[in-house]
């Protein structure tokens, strides 16, 4: 008479072993999963980027009190001409050989824009490029200019694409970065604020191997626990 009573509480141990596994694995994939590497933060410095400079153009400058702040610095990037930012117009970075793996074990890269109301009209573009010897020069997003929107903080993330992640892992040579800002309309002075140029990490191989092997002996333990 005890026996399915027996069973029934080993069954009900092994689907409480079954959701305690589940939820680790989710918990744990999430975690390795969610890891960014921040490429640029721009802290009251270029760090070797260059804005092009003319009618037209941007003069760049930073900021604390607007922007992507969070208590630090955002980079504030001034419209010097009559009219809106015109296509192909870039912000360039140096060449960093430390870029080269991070967007290749990457398949996203983000960048946080602030654009005050009643900035640039009612839009403002962006296209994010990169620049290697082994990859040449490649939009991210195949030129589709994702848009801001005007008068709140927005993220813009474009794709790295499997076949070029292979490129790049498999290169060594530096890689530059290119922000290519277009559309728009200004009298004249209206600033945009960037900040926060970053991947998502991919967790390696090995990490991912070690978190399989970590869910099978957690599996094992709660399989002999309800034996």
């Amino acid at each position: 008479m005890k026996l399915p009573r027996i069973n029934t509480v080993t069954n009900h141990v092994r689907c409480l072993g079954g959701l305690v596994v589940a939820s680790a694995m989710m918990l744990l994939l999430q975690s390795a999963s969610a890891q960014t590497i921040t490429l640029e933060s721009w802290e009251n410095t270029l760090d070797g980027w260059t804005v092009p400079q003319g009618a037209g153009y941007f003069t760049s400058a930073f900021s604390t009190k607007l922007g992507v702040t969070d208590g630090t610095y955002s980079l504030a990037l001034q419209n010097a001409g009559a009219g809106g930012p015109n296509y192909g117009q870039m912000l360039l970075s140096s060449y960093v050989p430390a870029w080269t793996a991070a967007l290749g074990s990457s398949s996203n890269l983000m960048l946080d824009v602030y654009t005050p109301p009643g900035s640039f009209g009612y839009y403002l573009q962006f296209d994010i490029d990169i620049n290697n010897a082994d990859t040449g020069f490649q939009s991210l997003d195949g030129y589709s200019y994702p848009s801001t929107v005007i008068g709140v903080e927005t993220t813009i993330t474009v794709p790295i694409s499997p076949t070029l992640q292979a490129e790049l892992l498999a290169s060594t040579n530096a890689t530059q970065i290119a922000i290519q800002i277009g559309g728009g309309y200004t009298g004249g002075n209206d600033t945009m604020y960037l900040d926060n140029l970053r991947v998502n990490g991919v967790p390696e191989p090995s990490t991912v191997a070690l978190l399989g092997l970590g869910l099978v002996g957690l599996l094992g333990v709660m399989r002999r626990r309800a034996s």
